[in-house]
């Protein structure tokens, strides 16, 4: 979590939970999973591996952040997640809804909530999800087959933007007809050591 990120598209990261797994070959350099190899070595990686869970003070964060936009009188981004992934089936519920909870209470946040699951999102989405919040952006984590896969499922869940995150790009991939569909979209390649290669072109 973070008051301030390095992340060119956000203000803020905050992290309801810290854990997941690789279900792509877009994970197989995670820099979540390397953190985690580094510092709790890879304790909270893997279908069977235990989440890590925050105590309340980290949980008051995004309020903060809601009084200082609101002051500030300008909207500000948080990217949810960047250690984890919001619709991860081995997250405990409860923990989950505590977020849509805080997402509720922050009404001067928009919450972009970046997935590569996004077809568990129906099931786990609150119950008075409606029309989408109007804060919540949706956005899902793709490769080319990813996107003709997943693309159709973001588009089917009712959101304010709906958008893709093409991070790492390890090859062209073409939006086609989902172009006309989508509010947002961010592209970029991998780095630190062993990154694969991104070719601009």
């Amino acid at each position: 979590m973070g008051t301030v990120t390095r992340i060119e598209w956000c203000d803020h990261t905050f992290n309801p939970w810290w854990g997941c797994m690789q279900v792509s070959p877009l994970c197989d350099h995670c820099y979540a999973m390397m953190l985690d190899a580094r510092w709790f070595k890879r304790a909270h990686w893997g279908p069977a591996a235990p989440r890590r869970y925050f105590r309340d003070a980290h949980w008051s964060e995004p309020l903060k952040w809601e009084r200082a936009a609101q002051a500030a009188g300008r909207r500000h981004r948080v990217f949810c997640a960047s250690m984890a992934d919001v619709f991860d089936n081995e997250v405990d519920q409860l923990i989950r809804e505590r977020l849509w909870r805080v997402i509720g209470q922050t009404p001067n946040l928009d919450w972009i909530l970046l997935t590569k699951r996004i077809g568990n999102a129906p099931e786990m989405l609150p119950k008075d999800w409606g029309a989408g919040y109007p804060n919540v952006w949706l956005l899902v984590s793709v490769d080319q087959a990813g996107l003709e896969r997943d693309a159709p499922k973001l588009l089917a869940i009712p959101a304010v933007v709906h958008g893709l995150s093409i991070e790492p790009q390890l090859a062209a991939v073409h939006l086609g007809s989902f172009a006309r569909r989508l509010q947002w979209v961010i592209n970029g390649g991998e780095s630190g050591a062993g990154a694969r290669p991104f070719h601009l072109e």
